[in-house]
């Protein structure tokens, strides 16, 4: 097959990768590395050969916005048997490929015969990856003695950092596997002077684990960069920039915060924790929020924030965006369409704390005692989550910061889809 209609580059990891003859190959990389591209380079030259190829990504969205709609671009009509298949996202080569692109959120979808690759992206992301793995990809590949590239940006010790180390192991059980382990800076086509730039607005352990593929561990505090001495001191509206109200829509408690943007600078100035309200919590902490201002004299702009899944109307009354409409009908609402990812909030929150090269960005007043209980207390549990059941009360209050932090300083984008720093990668 003759590849002269496509343009094929490899940089020298990508090509250290491409090369091995290595069964099982497991890929770690920082974002922007480049591990997707080739992924996608090697799905183009399995088009000349007969047989089954899947590309699988946590999801079909995901899949389809990271792959399929590039690849289809690159692939010459000519190649194909017919048109592509768009809501399957299937291509038939007319040398007999069958190329399909795959969600690993389906397992039951997944199980097949005859596949002789396997191309698993974003692999850190994949819903009980390892039995996903075990029991139902890695079978099909045995009758086709096919082989497997496995890609990921690390995300705590889960399942990548499992497969990873089997292709560090000296064991002959894994003899079939081999792994790599590349920093973004690795990849020639990334400027250091923007990398420089995400030091500076990133905490260190997300910088690691983003850019430098480090498997950082998740467990204890969420907030780790948050301490009283550094970031607790009383906090004064500024009369010249606009206040930010950020809700998280939970019955008991309601919570909110009150704060201003100032520069690169969050200050939070006061909370808003009511309990036993029902039905009516978040029209209750709308109400508590509107009071603290208006005791304050304040008679500037407002600016609302909060989990993008209040827009949802409920069987007993309106929204919860709806109902804080009513309250403030002169805010300015900056929620999202989709909500972030936690870890994303809570990344965006400790780049707040302290940067990568040390500066502190983040300022909470003493009142807020909730809060600052929250970012010293919130925990993440064994499986890289936050812990929500140990203590009912704890998560809300800073979750609410989360959406505020986020919205004004988005980390990096996870799976190439959503908005982040990561635009100019």
């Amino acid at each position: 097959m003759s590849t002269d209609a496509v343009r094929l580059r490899l940089h020298r990891g990508q090509r250290t990768v491409h090369r091995s003859r290595a069964r099982y190959r497991v890929v770690v990389s920082g974002r922007r590395w480049g591990k997707t591209e080739l992924e996608k380079i090697e799905s183009v030259q399995e088009f000349g050969t007969p047989g089954k190829v899947w590309y699988v990504a946590p999801t079909y969205d995901m899949g389809r916005e990271i792959l399929w709609e590039p690849l289809r671009a690159m692939i010459p009509r000519a190649w194909l048997a017919k048109d592509p298949h768009e809501t399957r996202m299937e291509m038939l080569s007319i040398w007999g490929c069958h190329f399909s692109v795959k969600s690993a959120d389906r397992p039951d979808r997944l199980r097949g015969r005859g596949v002789r690759k396997l191309l698993m992206d974003e692999f850190q992301d994949w819903d009980r990856g390892m039995s996903v793995w075990e029991e139902v990809l890695q079978p099909m590949l045995l009758t086709t003695n096919g082989t497997a590239l496995i890609a990921g940006t690390p995300k705590h010790f889960n399942h990548l950092y499992d497969l990873w180390q089997r292709g560090q192991s000296t064991d002959t059980r894994y003899a079939a596997w081999h792994s790599w382990q590349f920093k973004t800076a690795d990849a020639p086509h990334i400027a250091q002077d923007m990398l420089n730039q995400m030091r500076q607005e990133m905490d260190a352990r997300t910088f690691r684990q983003e850019f430098e593929a480090s498997f950082e561990g998740m467990s204890g505090r969420a907030y780790y960069a948050f301490s009283r001495a550094a970031h607790v001191r009383p906090v004064q509206l500024d009369p010249h920039v606009p206040v930010c109200i950020a809700f998280d829509f939970n019955i008991n408690p309601a919570t909110a915060i009150i704060g201003q943007r100032v520069g690169q600078e969050v200050r939070v100035w006061r909370e808003v924790w009511v309990t036993h309200a029902g039905g009516e919590a978040t029209r209750a902490a709308g109400m508590a929020a509107l009071q603290l201002l208006a005791a304050a004299g304040w008679r500037g702009p407002v600016h609302g924030y909060g989990d993008p899944a209040g827009r949802a109307g409920k069987t007993t009354g309106p929204s919860d965006h709806a109902v804080l409409a009513q309250v403030f009908p002169y805010a300015s609402w900056r929620i999202p369409k989709a909500a972030p990812h936690v870890r994303d909030r809570v990344s965006a929150v400790n780049a707040r704390c302290e940067t990568h090269d040390g500066k502190h960005w983040l300022t909470v007043d003493p009142a807020c005692e909730h809060l600052i209980g929250d970012l010293e207390q919130v925990v993440f549990d064994d499986n890289g989550e936050l812990n929500k059941r140990s203590n009912p009360l704890l998560t809300h209050i800073s979750d609410a910061l989360g959406y505020w932090v986020h919205q004004e300083f988005p980390p990096v984008a996870r799976g190439g889809v959503g908005v982040g720093f990561s635009s100019w990668l």
